[in-house]
């Protein structure tokens, strides 16, 4: 069970990292590198972290069952 909470507050302090990154503007050094959209970094934000939310609810009830 320790082992669980362990690896659930890294996946949620990971997400959150990505998250953070992925909302906050980035400033632009150079002209020659291209960057995605913001809808798409988004996307790619939000989408794992319904995906690990997900997984935490099954493993959670995996567990306690």
């Amino acid at each position: 069970m320790v082992i669980f909470w362990i690896a659930a507050a890294i996946c949620i302090i990971a997400e959150l990292a990505i998250l953070k990154s992925s909302f906050t503007p980035h400033p632009t050094e150079s002209g020659t590198v291209t960057h995605s959209s913001k809808g798409t970094e988004m996307l790619w934000a939000i989408v794992p972290a319904i995906a690990l939310a997900v997984v935490l609810a099954a493993t959670w009830r995996a567990v306690n069952h």
